[in-house]
């Protein structure tokens, strides 16, 4: 059994310490550097460093009311709240989507339950444990994707916009920190300014053209995010021997990870989740949005279904299964 920390070899603390001792802290060259080599990873031509996954949400969701006003988002409630709740900020409607069997966005449930309004239409799938894509993923095609990824770096999913998340749990981590992933040039000179404040550089200090706050990611989270990008293949393979050490543990049903998942944890279906997760000191990922009095209800029967049943096993550091 491979356990796997956020910890750093005396190389990588070289270079941490480098950053620390120049001061060079704040936004800084790594910034760039990092969006560069993430490109690989992300398969988008334009990739933007922001401090969180939250953050990025954010400004996609800012984006698309300027460019279409109030849009349909469509999206499981079986998700954190924060990209929902920036959905929900900047006056899209909010329409929740059942999941399928493996916990992913259920294409039958959003095609019986699309609104015919005029309005243009958001699909916010969530790559939930890691995965990559989803089967049976069937659009109508005229919708804009918007992909939650925080769980899995290698997306294959086609897609409009994917964000990331780099907490330090994450298959890629950073003490905080995420991306947005775009093919759209226009929208990515959009999130650009917009996490610098809004602000463009103009021969008298600087100009505001646009809405903007704080949601640069800084040079130390974005060299500690390249060290963590050069280990990644080599956890992916500790963590996809972790899984099969737990499915040899385990007699209940796995939710399967594709070839390019990043496995970020198994997921079993059990009738026992609740003694299984009281064994091991695990919390159920995550609470139903659908259910919180903050959040619109709608009946998700099968959500509702499954979510008693969930144990989330993190594969980045189980030595508690003493295996």
């Amino acid at each position: 059994m491979k356990i796997l920390q956020t910890t750093f070899n005396d190389s990588e603390l070289s270079i941490i310490n480098s950053i620390l001792k120049t001061g060079d802290i704040g936004f800084g060259s790594n910034v760039n550097l990092f969006e560069n080599k993430f490109q690989k990873f992300s398969n988008k031509k334009f990739n933007t460093a922001v401090n969180s996954a939250s953050g990025a949400a954010f400004m996609i969701f800012s984006y698309l009311k300027e460019c279409y006003g109030v849009c349909d988002v469509y999206t499981p409630s079986l998700a954190f709240t924060s990209p929902a709740w920036a959905a929900k900020h900047f006056g899209h409607n909010l329409i929740w989507v059942d999941i399928n069997d493996n916990l992913l966005f259920d294409c039958d449930d959003y095609l019986n339950n699309r609104i015919n309004n005029g309005n243009v239409k958001v699909v916010m799938p969530i790559l939930y444990g890691g995965v990559s894509t989803i089967d049976n993923w069937n659009l109508i095609g005229d919708e804009i994707v918007v992909i939650d990824s925080a769980h899995c770096i290698t997306p294959t999913i086609k897609s409009d916009f994917v964000f990331f998340s780099f907490h330090p749990t994450k298959p890629v981590c950073t003490s905080d920190g995420g991306m947005i992933s775009t093919d759209n040039e226009d929208a990515n000179d959009y999130f650009r300014n917009y996490r610098n404040f809004g602000r463009i550089n103009s021969n008298n200090g600087y100009e505001i053209e646009q809405d903007g706050f704080k949601f640069y990611m800084n040079n130390f989270n974005a060299t500690v995010g390249l060290i963590s990008l050069s280990n990644y293949y080599k956890n992916l393979r500790n963590r996809k021997e972790n899984f099969s050490v737990l499915k040899n543990k385990f007699n209940d049903r796995f939710i399967p990870h594709d070839i390019k998942s990043s496995f970020y944890f198994a997921t079993i279906i059990s009738d026992v989740a609740k003694q299984i997760n009281l064994q091991y000191e695990l919390a159920v990922h995550y609470p139903l949005l659908h259910k919180m009095k903050y959040y619109r209800y709608r009946e998700l029967p099968n959500t509702e279904l499954l979510h008693s049943k969930i144990v989330n096993l993190p594969l980045y550091d189980i030595d508690i299964y003493n295996c």
